[in-house]
């Protein structure tokens, strides 16, 4: 991935023979037809060739003068670095984007297929990240003020292009927002979260529903930020498939709803396409069992549980059963961690589906999921299904670099898509590589290949953030081992030698107060940034 820099001067070229052979075969061939044509080229500042006049040849390639008055003053170009020159490149830079649009190719594919150089691959992929990048600072999702529900699917998965890059991803209605991230969970789920709060423009009468997978990195972020907001959990390991826990908001209170997937599967019509993916599942069951008759599981309960207030870790999962011995003494010691939990809320409801239907907030949670999910799967991933394009950065996985080619790829996926390669060479000449941005940018290395450079240590980021005035978002661990994600504005460090201990005076965010955190409880810290793609 490299950088973009203005030029000093206007495009120039040396040994221009050499290069444009080198650059692309087709272009050399276009640029000697054009030389060979014997006709004055236009100007590339004025794009005319009125006042252009023919002063000879050097190296082969013919040397033109342009005195127009407007000029501050004459302007000398040859026939590589004409105006007519130009639009070859431009046309090549297209056709290279249109390839990798059409087909997913490599920038291997891209040079060999269009016989051109990595550079002029680089340089196309650069523009439209530039592109993207600057379209979607400006982009917002605004929610028609008559909708009565409103769900944000949210999932974070690997992007399979290095081991450092995961994407994280929010579809509401049509519109998709998403982030590469390189921090833990924690920090990305409050930073995406904290991304749809600045894009989503929503009427308050709007009910606002999240769906996420049973992280818990999510729980504390949307309670932030949707304070109103119902939030889906869908777990899926193998003990807790089949789970869902509703966090919501109920006459000023907050509860947790523990129910299973198919308890609003008859309310409403499933279409064809719920039914083929459901005998599909049927039979992937199936075979799961046929693998695995060593191995069986207790029962999942199918209890409706209640909580007053915000339960993080499943209940009433399945357990591994030995054949003769089923108690606990036989569990792991990852089962017996999940029986005993940090979850302090107190229950106010257990029992059956029936009896929970005469609970208020019940009804009200299951009138909106009957809304959304009658006669659908809740869990088993409906996410997966609406972010569709993990199957696109298999091939690109040799890079070095994912975060270019992984917005690229996304991008095309969901805006290109559909488009005829007139209809993507049109978009990209007018949008992306346009006549004045090839003029004024060149494309540098980013070095980082050679120098690299360790990040910064949390301490270091702490100055940076109290000297500058910035928020911080840190992924922290506090004494009774509950993690959370916090935006704060440190103020002061504080080093304890007593103790041998340091301490960050800050103002927190979440709790509207100042609190005192310390940097050994510190996971991960990052300068807050709320920016991220919306598509």
């Amino acid at each position: 991935m490299g950088v973009f820099k203005q030029r000093k001067l206007r495009l120039k070229i040396r040994k221009i023979k050499d290069t444009i052979k080198y650059a692309n075969e087709d272009c050399h061939k276009d640029i000697l037809k054009l030389n060979n044509s014997q006709k004055l080229c236009a100007c590339p500042e004025c794009k005319s060739n009125e006042n252009v006049r023919y002063t000879g040849t050097n190296k082969g390639m013919n040397k033109f003068v342009c005195n127009n008055p407007k000029h501050e003053r004459s302007v000398w170009f040859s026939t590589s670095t004409s105006y007519e020159a130009m639009e070859i490149y431009r046309e090549k830079l297209a056709q290279n984007l249109c390839l990798l649009t059409c087909t997913n190719s490599v920038v291997k594919g891209i040079r060999l297929y269009n016989e051109t150089s990595k550079y002029f691959v680089e340089f196309a992929l650069e523009a439209l990240y530039e592109f993207i990048n600057e379209e979607v600072n400006q982009s917002v999702i605004r929610i028609d003020k008559k909708a009565d529900i409103v769900t944000v699917f949210l999932d974070l998965s690997g992007s399979g292009l290095a081991k450092n890059k995961a994407i994280i991803l929010a579809r509401v209605g049509d519109k998709t927002i998403f982030e590469i991230v390189t921090v833990s969970n924690y920090l990305s789920s409050h930073k995406i979260i904290a991304a749809v709060k600045k894009k989503l423009k929503i009427s308050r009468k709007t009910k606002l529903v999240f769906i996420t997978d049973g992280e818990k990195c999510f729980v504390d972020s949307i309670k932030h930020f949707f304070p109103d907001a119902l939030h889906i959990r869908q777990f899926h390991s193998k003990s807790c498939k089949g789970i869902i826990y509703i966090h919501l908001k109920y006459m000023k209170n907050e509860y947790t709803i523990r129910c299973l997937w198919d308890s609003v599967l008859n309310d409403g019509k499933a279409s064809k396409a719920v039914v083929k993916m459901r005998e599909l599942k049927a039979k992937k069951r199936l075979n799961d069992k046929e693998h695995k008759k060593n191995i069986k599981y207790s029962d999942l309960s199918k209890d409706v549980i209640v909580w007053e207030g915000t339960v993080y870790l499943p209940r009433g999962v399945r357990r591994v059963l030995t054949p003769n011995k089923r108690n606990k003494k036989n569990l792991t010691i990852k089962q017996k961690l999940n029986t005993y939990t940090t979850d302090t809320a107190p229950i106010i409801f257990k029992g059956t589906l029936e009896e929970a239907k005469k609970l208020k907030v019940v009804v009200y949670c299951f009138g909106i999921l009957k809304k959304i999910f009658g006669g659908l799967y809740i869990t088993s991933n409906v996410v997966e299904t609406i972010f569709n394009f993990k199957t696109k950065f298999s091939p690109h996985r040799t890079i070095k670099f994912g975060q270019r080619l992984l917005v690229c790829v996304i991008y095309n996926c969901l805006i290109l898509k559909g488009k005829t390669k007139k209809e993507l060479i049109k978009f990209f000449k007018e949008r992306v590589i346009t006549y004045e941005f090839i003029m004024q940018k060149v494309l540098y290395g980013s070095g980082l290949q050679k120098n690299k450079h360790e990040p910064p240590s949390f301490i270091e980021i702490i100055k940076e953030a109290i000297f500058k005035n910035k928020k911080l978002i840190l992924h922290y661990c506090d004494r009774t081992h509950k993690h959370t994600s916090r935006i704060i504005t440190p103020q002061k460090i504080v080093v304890n030698d007593y103790n041998n201990t340091t301490q960050i005076e800050s103002f927190c965010h979440l709790r509207k107060e100042k609190r005192t955190f310390y940097l050994e409880r510190v996971r991960d810290i990052r300068i807050y940034d709320q920016e991220a793609i919306c598509l």
